[in-house]
This record gives structure tokens, sequence and C-alpha cells, in this order.
């Protein structure tokens, strides 16, 4: 197994709030399982308060074998079933960790 740095970005306008309650609570089970590492949003930028704004997509490093095993991971999240994510933007990496801490 391969630990990979995944980037998927937000088809343009979607309304990524409509279902991110049902995005959330899948993460936990995926975590439990060791299937993903870390996971987050990503945005376009920050306001003067340096508050990020904007949802663009989102950020996983993930634990698989292919490329093919990364993109069968995404289609079964509730952001692809409901058209949200551009599964044609997705930039997948072989990712060695150097360090890791723990959100405070």
């Amino acid at each position: 197994m391969v630990e990979w740095l995944v980037i998927v970005y937000d088809k343009p306008e979607a309304d990524r709030l409509s279902c991110r309650q049902q995005h959330i609570a899948a993460v936990p089970n995926h975590i439990e399982t060791g299937k993903i590492t870390n996971v987050g949003a990503i945005y376009k930028d920050v306001d003067e308060a340096g508050t990020p704004k904007e949802f663009i997509g989102s950020t996983y490093n993930i634990i698989a074998d292919s490329r093919e095993e990364i993109l069968e991971f995404l289609k079964k999240d509730i952001y692809y079933k409901n058209g949200i994510w551009d599964l044609d933007s997705v930039v997948m990496h072989p990712y060695g960790c150097f360090h890791r801490v723990s959100k405070k």
C-alpha cells in the first residue's frame, strides 16, 4: 500500500454545502480503517482576518495500491454522487510524509 496526496476540485458553481454533513459523516470510518490519514477542504483564498473563503475542493492523504483504487474511493463519496467534484481535475501523487502533527 502507498500513501497518496490527492486533490479533487469542485465543479464551478457546485453547492457542496447542500451535502456537506453527509460527506463529513463518512470521514471517521475512513480514518478508523486507515484508508485516509489526512482530509480537509481547500479554499480559493483568505479574507483580511485570515479566514478561509470560498470552497474550491478537497484534499486527502489516501492509502491505496493504485490511482484506479483512489478514483473508486472518490466515486463512493456523496460529493461525487451529487455532482460536486470534478473527477477530471483529480491530482494524485505518491506521498512520502516526513512529519505529521495532529490538528489542535
